[in-house]
């Protein structure tokens, strides 16, 4: 049974994994790396607004307890998968705070893009007003109504900022937890049907891929995702040994990589797909 101490910035070991782990519970989107730096402390501090406590940045016996209390944010996928998501959707917490929490434009395809990934441009006027009308106020519903179906700009963007449009942390998480997660899991699901048999931060990884690509899978820019299905289809024989089911996943690692193809090195999918690939490989390996 693991002890919990009482921790502070400089901190290591599976203690700080453990306290990243149930930090993430609360949608602090941290890498589980057992380093208790200054994201790690940035987000103890998170934890105690949201649970009432002093903002010490010291980890007691009483935020110990109540992020032990507090609930996996989605069962289907492990936190520290979920936060992975989360975190490249938005960079994080410290970059939500100076830049996320404005309505932004991701680039290629998107459209204007608030709160936790959800894009404008792939929503409809109802759906929009369900999810959002409880935790934004009307005069912003009305505004970001113009954006939907609608790509993003950079201009539209600033046009938005400027008019003092923001989405607080809390309300794009639960938006997120709730709604768009949820969401997504299900169209993975639809396009690759042995998704909840796999490792646990292997179903994270297909799950990123999909909120960033989506679930089509007609044409050549989506040949990988078409090999990733016969993949998992092929590992999925029950009289296959966990040996051999291991050995033919680990193949999905280089499909992912495989897709870097499409962008250029410098930009931001390009890396995440590696990130995917690496996120991938370590839940095979935990396996």
């Amino acid at each position: 049974m693991m002890d919990f101490p009482e921790l502070n910035r400089g901190d290591r070991g599976e203690a700080v994994v453990q306290l990243q782990t149930w930090l993430n519970r609360v949608g602090a989107m941290l890498k589980d790396d057992g380093d208790f730096g200054a994201a790690t402390e940035r987000a103890v501090r998170y934890a105690q607004g949201i649970a009432q406590h002093a903002s010490t940045g010291t980890v007691d016996g009483a935020l110990w307890s109540w992020l032990g209390s507090q609930p996996e944010p989605f069962p289907l996928l492990a936190t520290n998968g979920l936060a992975f998501i989360a975190r490249e959707e938005t960079g994080g917490l410290n970059y939500y705070s100076l830049h996320t929490r404005w309505p932004h434009y991701p680039a290629l395809a998107s459209g204007v893009t608030i709160g936790v990934g959800y894009d404008l441009r792939f929503t409809t006027k109802s759906e929009f007003n369900r999810l959002w009308s409880p935790h934004l106020p009307p005069s912003h519903i009305r505004e970001l109504e113009k954006d939907i179906g609608r790509k993003g700009s950079k201009t539209r963007v600033r046009e938005l900022k400027k008019a003092g449009i923001e989405v607080p942390f809390d309300k794009a998480w639960k938006v997120f937890v709730e709604h768009t997660l949820p969401e997504y899991h299900g169209k993975t699901l639809g396009i690759y049907p042995t998704l909840n048999k796999l490792p646990d931060l292997c179903r994270s990884t297909l799950v990123s891929l999909v909120f960033n690509r989506g679930s089509s899978l007609n044409g050549e820019r989506r040949r990988e995702m078409r090999a990733i299905r016969g993949i998992l289809v092929e590992a999925d024989n029950p009289s296959y040994h966990k040996k051999k089911i291991k050995m033919l996943l680990a193949d999905v690692e280089d499909e992912l990589i495989s897709m870097q193809r499409l962008w250029s090195p410098e930009t931001g999918v390009y890396k995440r797909r590696q990130k995917e690939a690496n996120l991938w490989r370590r839940g095979l390996q935990a396996w």
